[in-house]
């Protein structure tokens, strides 16, 4: 079995509540013993679910989550916050 372990990072928009947020993942690409490869995502040095399959909103509970590019949601909380006049 090989390895190796890089980072990723998403944005989420909670399509129920509307909360925004964003999180980086550890991700561990590796083989099984058949030589098919996989992913194992780490959040906190824990393993998690992989981000893209049936995510939670941490605020509503709500599984109505869009993923994103990282930086998405950090664009969009300051474009409300400075509106165009």
């Amino acid at each position: 079995m090989t390895s190796s372990t890089d980072r990723a990072a998403y944005a989420f928009a909670c399509l129920r509540c509307g909360h925004g947020w964003e999180q980086t993942y550890a991700v561990r690409h590796a083989t099984d013993p058949h030589g098919r490869p996989f992913l194992v995502y780490y959040r906190d040095g824990h393993p998690v679910p992989s981000p893209l399959t049936n995510p939670t909103c941490p605020l509503c509970g709500a599984h109505r989550v869009r993923v994103l590019p990282p930086g998405k949601v950090t664009a969009t909380t300051a474009a409300r916050r400075y509106p165009l006049p």
